[in-house]
């Protein structure tokens, strides 16, 4: 194993165009593939994953100077794994491929992996191994002048399902890359995807046990929200609408609106393991206080809502026109105020006696001013 840390790629993967999909996914499975830990522990220099490995996933017809780079990462490859078909085996790439490594010196790190066709069938209609591979591992009847090698087909009969079948190639593969006993290596695997199956049972009846015990605790409860004004009543006012109520749990938020404060809000579907818990509740409303508060939530509650006292209380404009301002009769639906000597006037109402608009007198000018009124509201006099 520890000639494997003088390369850089576990194995170079040779395939023909039309065999990309295969390849691809026997790298991927490759290099996904963990070693069982028992192998791991047993042996320090058998790594977890097998992994890189090189697959050039371009047009094959490469020109020289990617010919000159894949060779080099042929170089550093350990092993040259050969996706085998029929069309992999007239590939000229494919054969000089062989060729190369071979020339390498590293004959016996070739790993045949075939995807279609047959082996040594010596009709070119069916045949899989590249005519270099059939060369450099010659098969004769004689068992003595007999030098074949082995191939490893990913659809061998007799294996089971498509998907073991596969999976039983693939080991192969690692099996041989690593210098690991293949029968042990499948044994190994077979114990841990049976360990797998008992952990993966295991956990569902544990998943299913507690799906049964949170539906059993989840059983809800409704609760009721009443609000209560505590501002005075005040009819020149819009009422209060659309108020938007929210309650928080841990994971999760209920919301209601109400048209207005004399409805009932109803937050459903309430775990009841909440009721007499501290918990954050929030209401908005336009013209009113936002409310934002933790209390103990109880089946049946009220809120006070209050109205925002500055929304229609605040008055505040500029008079323009006049060489003094501060000197102005200025009256503010009926209540005298007073001006600085930049013309700003600002007045706070109480809510009892707001209203949407308001009458103002500068001098013997009058004027109406729409609340609410923001930054800039100016009034023009002529002196």
């Amino acid at each position: 194993m520890d000639e494997l840390q003088e390369y850089q790629y576990f194995a170079f993967i040779s395939f023909q165009s039309t065999d990309a999909k295969e390849a691809v996914h026997l790298q991927h499975t490759i290099e996904r593939y963990r070693l069982p830990a028992v192998l791991c522990r047993q042996n320090a220099s058998i790594p977890k994953h097998i992994k890189p490995l090189y697959c050039y996933l371009n047009d094959m017809h490469a020109g020289e100077e990617l010919m000159l780079e894949l060779k080099s990462r042929m170089e550093r490859s350990r092993y040259l794994i050969v996706v085998c078909s029929p069309k992999a085996a007239r590939s000229a790439y494919i054969n000089s491929g062989i060729d190369y490594f071979v020339s390498l010196g590293r004959r016996d790190s070739i790993i045949p992996v075939i995807v279609s066709g047959v082996p040594y069938s010596g009709n070119p209609e069916t045949e899989c191994f590249p005519e270099a591979l059939r060369r450099h591992f010659p098969k004769h009847p004689d068992p003595l002048q007999d030098h074949s090698i082995l191939g490893i087909n990913i659809h061998e009969a007799g294996i089971g399902s498509r998907r073991q079948a596969y999976d039983r190639a693939m080991l192969m593969v690692v099996a041989r890359m690593l210098q690991l006993d293949f029968d042990g290596l499948l044994l190994r695997d077979r114990q841990r995807r049976r360990t797998r199956r008992i952990i993966a049972t295991v956990a569902a009846m544990l998943i299913a046990a507690a799906l049964g015990l949170t539906w059993y605790l989840s059983q809800t409860v409704d609760v009721t929200i009443h609000l209560e004004e505590t501002t005075p009543h005040n009819t020149a006012l819009p009422p209060c609408a659309d108020i938007a109520l929210r309650l928080y749990l841990d994971n999760e938020q209920k919301d209601d609106t109400l048209a207005t404060p004399e409805e009932t809000a109803v937050l459903r579907n309430i775990p009841p393991r909440y009721i007499g818990q501290e918990v954050r509740v929030t209401a908005f409303a336009k013209g009113y206080l936002p409310l934002d508060t933790t209390l103990t939530l109880q089946k049946e509650m009220t809120l006070p809502v209050r109205r925002d006292a500055d929304l229609y209380g605040q008055v505040r404009f500029r008079i323009i026109g006049l060489p003094h301002p501060q000197t102005a009769h200025v009256t503010v639906d009926g209540h005298p105020v007073q001006s600085d000597a930049d013309g700003r006037i600002e007045y706070n109402i109480p809510i009892a006696g707001q209203q949407m608009c308001y009458p103002v007198t500068v001098n013997h000018h009058t004027d109406t001013l729409d609340m609410p009124c923001g930054e800039g509201v100016v009034i023009l006099v002529e002196p």
